[in-house]
């Protein structure tokens, strides 16, 4: 009976603690009630902040991913690893470097590789294949899995004792986020020109006319553009807008202003 009785008297205090914890909360006078109704609208604005600055972070990890990729590709490509190269496309990718057409799947872009390579990898005594990426504006997708780039290759390629060029045109790549790892999906690029060392472009049209394997290796498909060869010019289409002349600033809410007012 004692028992009984004391889980009731446990039970009577609890629900009278409660109580007197709500009638407290209502009568708090109006200045204490609105102080905690800010601290609460400035809270959400923390938090819509900090979601914002994660969505920044991840943004800035993909765009250095990709710019990673690209430097890899350069990297394998100058010294003819192919094996390398191909390991960086998507399965469903394709390839389309200068006017040798379209090759789709990872199997016809590593025939592509090795049919440049002479069928096999790494270069010979003597050759040089430079491949400098630079200058890249990386724009990624709205759902976090897709990107674009606009690079610029450079090339200082040839042999001892036979020949030597000078090379350059764009890159407009896109890429595809396949289980956390950014991959090569799309690799089009435009050879600008490619004309000898010796006497530049000033007095030479373009070595190879922008055929490098198609003579060997039939494409998928022909090429997208056919944009001629040096002293021809064409302009690759850029992937992104102007970043000054459609900028649009980012909205600022009541709240978030009000915030950042605060001394």
């Amino acid at each position: 009976m004692k028992t009984k009785q004391s889980a009731w008297q446990h039970k009577f205090r609890s629900l009278l603690c409660v109580s007197l914890l709500a009638v407290s909360s209502c009568s708090a006078p109006p200045e204490q009630a609105k102080s905690v109704t800010g601290e609460a609208a400035d809270l959400a604005v923390l938090q819509q902040q900090l979601q914002d600055l994660q969505a920044r972070a991840e943004q800035v990890k993909d765009a250095n991913a990709i710019k990673k990729l690209q430097r890899a590709y350069g990297y394998y490509i100058e010294k003819g690893l192919w094996d390398e190269v191909v390991a960086l496309f998507a399965d469903d990718a394709t390839l389309e470097l200068a006017r040798d057409g379209v090759y789709s799947g990872k199997d016809r872009i590593r025939d592509y590789f090795y049919t440049l390579g002479q069928g096999k990898q790494g270069l010979h005594e003597g050759q040089l294949n430079e491949q400098l990426q630079v200058m890249p504006v990386v724009t990624l997708g709205l759902d976090g899995k897709t990107a674009k780039a606009r690079w610029r290759n450079i090339l200082l390629v040839g042999e001892l004792g036979k020949h030597a060029e000078l090379g350059e045109g764009p890159f407009e790549n896109e890429y595809v986020k396949d289980n956390g790892i950014w991959k090569l999906s799309k690799v089009k690029w435009q050879q600008a020109f490619l004309v000898s060392y010796a006497g530049g472009w000033a007095k030479n049209e373009d070595f190879n006319k922008g055929i490098w394997v198609s003579g060997r290796l039939p494409p998928d498909a022909p090429p997208t553009e056919d944009h001629g060869w040096w002293p021809e010019t064409w302009l690759l289409p850029f992937h992104f807008p102007n970043p000054v002349a459609t900028y649009v600033p980012p909205a600022t809410t009541d709240a978030s202003a009000k915030l950042g007012d605060k001394p």
